[in-house]
């Protein structure tokens, strides 16, 4: 196991100083591309979004699908070096999403060196999963092989002990005001758009949201005006709401439409747009593929915990297909430049893959034909 465990810290390091944040994942997906082709996987391709797949050989059963998704949050001018510690590597997304990856290559390689699945299995490295990337890479993937496969594993870096079994839904938002502008002495009184932004948001921001069902609001970027003796004639924010209970999310919208719209005056120009969505879905917590999940980790001795995110799996979830969504190890400061992970789970967190991939096959069989 060791070998294998090198294997994914030596990849790790190659993928990690590649940036990629989301549309911008070329680089990073050739990398993957040549090591699905250098590792023996066959029908090795690149959709037209980016997306790389490479298939490992096995039986006659239906194939498996592993993912992991190739973006980060940071941009391209952040420096991308690890710092080593005794028991932690850190740096930018180090274990969102970059360990997943190298471990995609640690379970190449593991197999190739084992007797032959019941099925085949797909390696796939995914675009568009952060941010506004609005799931388009996984939705591709899953629209490629709907339910012509066994199931769809989707790994992150970071996380372990949790399955995400459950979809959480979220509406994206762009919050657009414009207004004339002019000159911030001679035209003192006209309406400012950043102004009148600024006084909206913090209108969202004293709407008291449900601690459970687990509600949220956030307000991730602000831009606008242009000199600081200027009026602004333009500002947006980006608003990113989230909720547990698809009923309080449509309310939570609701709140957020009745404050726009009392908003509106004269000379103001104020524009809501939605620019993206993740859906409701899940499956239950008996299914087959959460309990493959949760044998998995107590074979390595870590206590399951079930939960609802926004992760790749959100979407073959959202079409009622087998899906879960685990992770590799723990650590922390995640979507900072100080993201870090913790190394001795690692191992750990490999061998719940290795169960997981070997037991598909059979635990499938015991609720159905597959």
């Amino acid at each position: 196991m060791d070998t294998y465990i090198d294997l994914i810290l030596e990849n790790l390091e190659k993928i990690q100083k590649i940036p990629s944040p989301t549309f911008e994942e070329k680089e990073r997906a050739e990398f993957i591309f040549k090591e699905y082709l250098n590792r023996g996987l066959q029908n090795v391709q690149m959709d037209t979004l980016g997306n790389v797949y490479g298939f490992l050989p096995g039986g006659s059963r239906k194939s498996f699908v592993i993912s992991a998704h190739l973006d980060t949050v940071h941009a391209r001018t952040i420096p991308h070096i690890i710092i080593k510690r005794e028991d932690t590597w850190s740096g930018p997304g180090i274990g969102d999403n970059t360990l997943a990856l190298a471990a995609q290559i640690g379970l190449i390689e593991f197999f190739k060196n084992t007797k032959e699945l019941p099925g085949g299995v797909w390696f796939v490295a995914n675009v568009a999963e952060e941010g506004l990337g609005n799931l388009n890479g996984i939705k591709a993937v899953v629209d490629k092989f709907s339910n012509q496969v066994l199931a769809f594993l989707v790994l992150e870096g970071l996380g372990l002990g949790v399955i995400f079994h459950r979809g959480l839904g979220v509406n994206r938002y762009r919050l657009i005001v414009k207004t004339r502008g002019g000159h911030s002495w001679g035209d003192y009184g006209s309406p400012s758009a950043v102004h009148e932004l600024s006084k909206m948001i913090a209108k969202f921001c004293d709407l008291q949201l449900p601690g459970k069902p687990k509600t949220t609001l956030n307000v991730g970027t602000i831009t606008g005006g242009t000199t600081i003796n200027s009026i602004a004639d333009y500002a947006s924010c980006d608003i990113d709401l989230r909720s547990v209970d698809p009923k309080i999310l449509e309310i939570l919208i609701g709140n957020i439409q009745s404050i726009i719209q009392k908003s509106q005056k004269t000379g103001v120009d104020i524009t809501l747009e939605i620019i993206g969505q993740r859906p409701f879905g899940g499956i239950d917590d008996q299914h087959w593929m959460v309990k493959l999940a949760g044998d998995a980790l107590e074979r390595v001795h870590i206590r399951p915990v079930l939960a609802i995110g926004s992760t790749d799996a959100s979407y073959p979830l959202s079409l009622g297909l087998a899906s879960v969504c685990v992770s590799l190890t723990r650590g922390g400061l995640v979507h900072t430049p100080e993201e870090f992970i913790e190394l001795k789970p690692i191992r750990r967190g490999f061998e719940q893959l290795i169960f997981m991939v070997k037991n598909s096959w059979d635990y499938a069989f015991k609720d159905s034909t597959l």
